[in-house]
């Protein structure tokens, strides 16, 4: 049967002599894995449609396996993030994190668009040395897909006593699944502390779209604090 999906490329895999298995998050059917015939031989002029990060139009035909590419389409290669290694670099490893998330399969429209809001807005940023945005981007990402997986971080009041967060010495536990007061922590012991300032920056993540996180500012140490408490949320998830 033959196919079309619209799909974002997350990543490829050399196969055989000259053929690939691309990993494709897709509109229609989440996270798949496609195969491509010849795709590296000289003269195959499918790669160059099937680039990572490319937003496309893929056409499939599918049988029994994972099926395989005959033809694609480009809407949007976002070329720009290509012009600059810092922001390549960063959207490598948002993508391979999200990748590693997903499951095969299992289609979601709003992670769909978070991707591609995603890819459009550091697009945009890209090459800009100005107050971390790339950073504040990649991290809002971040947040926001643990949120639509089912994880999203409790950051306006205490997972002990229900009450609102304050402005003190207020700490992170992963397993809490969000932030602890200062009243209540002698009684768990466990946790990162967190910066008001970036408890601050997690509300207007989770209250904000990305593309409007780019008009947002931080300082250097509260993306520093937020980053470890992405790596100890993201280990207790795994």
């Amino acid at each position: 049967m033959d196919y079309k999906y619209t799909g974002i490329i997350l990543g490829k895999k050399d196969v055989g002599e000259t053929d690939r298995i691309y990993t494709i998050y897709t509109l229609e059917s989440g996270k798949v894995r496609i195969l491509a015939k010849s795709v590296r031989k000289a003269n195959a002029k499918l790669a160059g449609f099937l680039e990572n990060f490319n937003l496309a139009e893929i056409f499939v035909v599918k049988g029994q396996g994972m099926g395989k590419i005959t033809g694609s389409l480009v809407v949007n290669n976002f070329s720009k993030i290509r012009e600059s290694l810092e922001t390549i670099q960063s959207v490598f490893a948002s993508v391979e994190l999200l990748s590693k998330l997903i499951k095969d399969e299992n289609g979601d429209k709003k992670i769909f668009d978070l991707l591609k809001d995603y890819l459009e807005t550091a697009n945009d940023l890209a090459g800009q040395k100005d107050d971390f945005k790339l950073e504040i981007l990649s991290l809002g990402f971040t947040f926001k897909l643990f949120e639509e997986l089912g994880y999203k971080i409790e950051a306006g009041n205490c997972m002990g006593c229900g009450e609102k967060i304050k402005e003190g010495n207020n700490f992170f536990d992963p397993q809490q699944g969000g932030i602890i007061c200062e009243k209540c922590y002698p009684n768990i012991r466990k946790g990162i502390k967190i910066n008001p300032n970036s408890i601050k920056i997690l509300r207007i993540i989770f209250q904000n779209s990305l593309k409007s996180l780019a008009k947002l500012k931080a300082e250097k140490k509260d993306l520093n604090n937020l980053k470890i408490i992405k790596q100890d949320f993201l280990h207790w998830i795994e």
